[in-house]
């Protein structure tokens, strides 16, 4: 049996072998990639397979089906934009009659919020100071030789004015 003519297409003899299921796996394979890009094979093995007669449709169903589309698109349309239109002038109902500001004062204690007068104070009202002294940074004198050469330089000046005042008179 022969799979190819010599122009390299299968022959009706193979195509025959391929849907009855009589080739090879090798067989198979070489025809598989021959359908893959034989445009006029594949047609053939198709038709062979289809019988080449292919029903009708009893009617043309795209005017029925095409309507039953739009009338289902409208109606949801249309149902949606009836409930917002109705839903929007209720809420505008509510707003304006000044039942909105009944629920409101019915549901206060749920939204209302605290000023910082209305919390607690603290246990003591005044915070004991603490005597932790900041240790020195770097480069800078510790707070007790500060003090020591304030006082020291401040003992000198005084010492400096009273004795500069002596020399005066």
């Amino acid at each position: 049996m022969e799979l190819f003519r010599e122009d390299g297409c299968l022959t009706d003899e193979g195509l025959r072998a391929l849907i009855d299921g009589q080739l090879d796996e090798l067989g198979r394979l070489e025809a598989a990639e021959h359908l893959s890009y034989c445009t006029r094979c594949l047609d053939r093995y198709t038709a062979l397979l289809t019988g080449d007669v292919l029903e009708a449709p009893p009617r043309d169903l795209s005017r029925p089906l095409g309507r039953a589309i739009w009338v289902h698109l409208m109606t949801t349309v249309y149902g949606r934009t009836a409930v917002a239109t109705v839903a929007a002038v209720l809420a505008l109902t509510i707003w304006r009659s000044g039942s909105l500001g009944l629920i409101l004062d019915r549901n206060a204690s749920a939204l209302e919020t605290y000023v910082p007068e209305q919390i607690a104070p603290p246990a003591a009202a005044e915070v004991p100071k603490s005597d932790y002294e900041t240790p020195p940074r770097p480069g800078q004198a510790p707070a007790a030789v500060q003090k020591a050469h304030e006082a020291v330089s401040g003992f000198l000046s005084s010492l400096a004015a009273r004795t500069g005042g002596a020399a005066n008179e």
